[in-house]
């Protein structure tokens, strides 16, 4: 009898450690898994964009430009700031005011990042308004000039106005 007490004994021993070690794999495995998901998402984004003048601008009619008497122009300036610490993806989105006069098949575009050059072309050429889309990492800003200029010499009233906005995601987020 007493060979089968110690038996059991052993066997309910037996069966408290592997719960007792079932449980430590579980809580591990619940906080490593914790761990990695917190990795990959990045921290946060907390981006904002500041116009330097309004969200609308009128190119009005003055005359034909080439690219060099554009640059003499004032340029549309904004300002994109991320102050979390994760990375950003953005795009900046340019929409013709209906009431515009000059088309875009007549209009060129010059788009500066931080002083370098980043985008140019025809503006009938964009796809779905999308200007540019861009990447911010945590705790950066970024300065973004905009020259927007008539290829042909426009009627006497014609002028272009747009209005330019941004959709922002997290990397790894859902798509825009």
């Amino acid at each position: 009898m007493k060979k089968n007490k110690k038996k059991k004994k052993f066997v309910f021993v037996k069966i408290i450690l592997v719960l007792i070690l079932m449980g430590i794999v579980g809580v591990g495995t619940y906080y490593g898994t914790l761990y990695l998901d917190n990795q990959k998402k990045g921290g946060d984004v907390k981006m904002t964009v500041t116009f330097d003048d309004t969200e609308s601008y009128v190119i009005p009619n003055t005359k034909k430009l080439d690219e060099e008497l554009a640059k003499q122009e004032w340029p549309y300036m904004m300002e994109v700031k991320n102050e979390g610490d994760g990375t950003g993806l953005y795009q900046i989105i340019i929409t013709d005011i209906e009431k515009s006069t000059i088309k875009r098949d007549n209009l060129m575009y010059l788009l500066i990042l931080d002083d370098v050059e980043v985008s140019r072309g025809k503006l009938s050429s964009i796809t779905s308004d999308i200007l540019y889309q861009g990447m911010i990492t945590g705790n950066t800003t970024q300065k973004y000039k905009l020259y927007i200029w008539s290829t042909v010499e426009p009627e006497e009233d014609a002028y272009y106005e747009y209005k330019l906005a941004f959709n922002t995601i997290k990397e790894g987020g859902p798509g825009f």
